[in-house]
């Protein structure tokens, strides 16, 4: 039995756990992140036992999400079936190490990411279960913000603002296929609704193209992703666009997302979409969750994001990131914008330990004041219209 060390784990300010996985007879890994750090933020928000918002001044936290990247732990497996074929398996759980609650917080998803999948040398891959959406894969091989923190796991940090638009990463029932051609990548899902006699109410469909070289000066990619409502025919379209250049130790990123929403688009089973995480996510008006066919929340969101990363030695690794996002709503008090900006950096104990540090600042106005407009699984919306954390 030959050894496999996990991902790198990370840990903000304090120490670094990370443990080490194994192969199992056959082809399986065992796989994992713990990642642990203090947050201060100002306009911090605490709910009471009912939901409701009880303070709002500044607060210290051990926040349950992580910091850098979620924790999670994992199996994947892999067997050659002979003749160019092999089949694979992935499952994920996600888990906030100061309670060991499943994350996101009260999640019927015990795993994260839970598929089958079969692939051909030639032919590329197909898989079915719960996955990533295209347009997060294409974000993180090209344009996202804070790559350089670990190709594996991108996207499961506290501050990142372009994971809400795009969809919150994953969604379930989905079959997805891809493709790779040298450096070129092509992606396609399709997640059925699976309501009898529903169409494609509650479905989704999407594809990407990315041109994304392992050791390649720059990166492009561009998705399309449309979900449709589980009761209505509402639709909820993504739009992106972006990529990355590496120039000796500095590597520029930027990119363009758009989300399109009709507003009888209210609720949404196959991925993070219920009505209170919509509302949550200042999708839509708290007063849809009950009546869809009111008029509210937002139209359009437009969102540009643009990042500077710089390695300072093979151990330290510094990036300024920033964000850029304009809403139009169905009424105007959905009408607002934001701009977002991050200081981040990582210094490197081992290939596997990280100690990292991180400042970000918000600025909020009109209609995204209240948006948790940093992220899924981010800290709570802050009810003014600044924030630092």
């Amino acid at each position: 039995m030959n050894r496999h060390d996990s991902v790198r784990a990370a840990c903000c300010a304090m120490m670094v756990l990370a443990g080490t996985g194994a192969h199992a007879q056959g082809n399986v890994t065992l796989y994992g992140v713990i990642d642990a750090g203090i947050r201060y933020e100002t306009h911090g928000v605490s709910y009471g036992a009912d939901g409701t918002p009880v303070s709002t001044a500044r607060k210290i936290s051990m926040a349950d999400g992580g910091g850098l990247t979620e924790s999670y732990w994992g199996l994947k497996g892999n067997e050659d079936l002979g003749g160019g074929l092999s089949a694979q398996f992935n499952v994920e759980s996600h888990f906030g190490p100061n309670s060991g609650a499943i994350v996101p917080a009260g999640s019927p998803n015990f795993f994260q990411v839970a598929y089958v999948g079969l692939t051909s040398t030639t032919l590329g891959q197909l898989s079915l279960g719960r996955q990533y959406n295209v347009p997060f894969e294409m974000a993180s091989l090209t344009f996202g913000s804070n790559l350089w923190a670990g190709p594996q796991d991108p996207y499961f940090n506290l501050f990142k603002p372009e994971q809400t638009m795009l969809a919150g990463a994953r969604t379930s029932n989905m079959i997805q296929y891809g493709a790779q051609l040298g450096s070129f990548y092509l992606l396609a899902q399709y997640a059925p609704g699976g309501h009898a006699g529903g169409g494609v109410r509650g479905g989704q469909l999407g594809a990407a193209a990315a041109y994304a070289p392992d050791k390649g000066p720059f990166t492009v990619g561009a998705s399309f992703m449309r979900s449709w409502d589980d009761v209505t025919h509402g639709k909820f379209d993504i739009y992106t666009g972006g990529g990355s250049v590496t120039i000796g130790n500095a590597t520029v990123n930027a990119g363009y997302i758009e989300n399109a929403r009709d507003n009888d688009f209210t609720s949404f089973e196959n991925g993070p979409f219920s009505p209170t995480d919509l509302a949550g996510l200042g999708i839509i008006s708290p007063a849809q969750v009950v009546d869809p066919t009111v008029p509210g929340g937002f139209r359009r969101r437009k969102m540009a994001l643009a990042g500077l990363t710089y390695r300072f030695t093979s151990a330290f690794t510094a990036a300024v990131n920033a964000w850029w996002t304009q809403q139009s709503g169905y009424t105007a008090d959905f009408d607002g914008r934001a701009r977002q900006f991050q200081v981040i950096a990582g210094y490197s104990l081992s290939k596997r330990s990280m100690l990292y540090a991180e400042v970000d600042y918000a600025i909020y106005r009109g209609g995204l004041v209240g948006a948790q407009l940093v992220g899924v699984n981010g800290q709570a919306p802050s009810t003014s219209t600044t924030q630092l954390g």
